[in-house]
């Protein structure tokens, strides 16, 4: 192994016309190839490993130097960034990343775009990942690590009913974003496996990274909503004129959550989309409470594994 340096290892900038959106990780990392095209098993369990073992860049000042002016950013605890720049001009692209000591960091080419995006359609879809889009098997712990430890990223297999789903939604207009538990360490993994299974490009929201030690703290658990439930806030409130679709399944709490931001930006919302990944007595009960709640909310609900009646995408105007 070379010796870790300091990497972008995710950016995205996104535009609401007046103001903008960066996001990115940075971390220290000894990986030099994150293709992660045509490993061997042996080697994408290396891979990720090595991801999981990468050093925080936390509480850092950086400097994100564009071709039209330099804004500063400083890290969270786990070397990510957040930030809104106002008046940024519209052909604006990151050139390079500096620490405070004027140090450069490494820019990995081909894994994320540069250059700002500005929404200009009238509705957004976020769609969850994890046993929505990527067959994850999150109910089962072992065949979940067995499948994200050891699969290469072309054998991992996407949801086909959901895939047309999203691809339909594009088609229309609609832009997309990812929201997902699922770590930053594996920014790159899910980044591959989107563009590998032609998903339509956007910004991914993904939780802070982590330790591999940490995967296994049960302490963790009492947080996984609040990730999923404060980038929606931050997206709704960014986005104030937008009519958001949010799409997940049953296998998490993505009904919990969506009911939740629902009740709270009713006038932002257009419709839910929940996937049946799993079958559980229990949801039928469950779900048939949010339907009558989200109806009250003059929001369109569907809960399907294909969606095959009542639903239509229309196209955005």
């Amino acid at each position: 192994m070379s010796k870790a340096s300091p990497i972008l290892l995710s950016f995205y900038a996104l535009s609401n016309g007046k103001s903008v959106m960066a996001i990115g990780q940075l971390t220290y990392s000894s990986l030099r190839d994150f293709s992660f095209q045509e490993y061997s098993r042996r080697r994408t369990f290396r891979s990720i490993l090595a991801l999981y073992r990468t050093r925080f860049f936390g509480h850092k000042e950086i400097e994100l130097v564009f071709n039209m002016g330099s804004y500063r950013a400083i890290t969270d605890a786990s070397g990510s960034f957040f930030i809104t720049i106002e008046n940024m001009p519209a052909e604006s692209e990151l050139i390079s990343v500096l620490l405070e000591d004027g140090q450069p960091v490494n820019i990995v080419e081909g894994l994320y775009s540069r250059v700002m995006h500005t929404v200009e359609s009238a509705e957004i879809m976020v769609s969850d990942i994890d046993d929505t889009l990527l067959h994850s098997y999150i109910p089962n712990k072992l065949l979940k690590f067995r499948t994200l430890m050891f699969t290469a990223v072309e054998d991992r297999k996407a949801v086909v009913e959901m895939m047309k789903v999203i691809q339909d939604f594009f088609a229309a207009g609609v832009v997309p974003f990812y929201l997902s538990n699922s770590e930053q360490n594996l920014y790159p993994v899910i980044y591959r496996f989107l563009r590998n299974n032609n998903f339509p490009r956007g910004p991914l929201f993904l939780k802070q990274m982590r330790h591999l030690r940490d995967i296994f703290r049960r302490k963790d658990l009492l947080k996984r909503d609040v990730h999923k439930l404060t980038t929606l806030e931050k997206l709704l409130l960014f986005f104030p004129d937008k009519k958001f679709i949010l799409i997940g399944d049953n296998t998490q709490n993505d009904l919990k959550i969506y009911l939740s931001t629902a009740q709270k930006f009713p006038q932002n919302i257009r419709s839910v989309i929940i996937r049946k990944a799993i079958a559980r007595p229990l949801d039928t009960i469950l779900f048939n409470e949010a339907e009558q709640k989200f109806q009250s909310l003059g929001i369109g609900f569907y809960y399907d594994k294909s969606f095959p009646k009542g639903f239509e995408v229309k196209k955005v105007m």
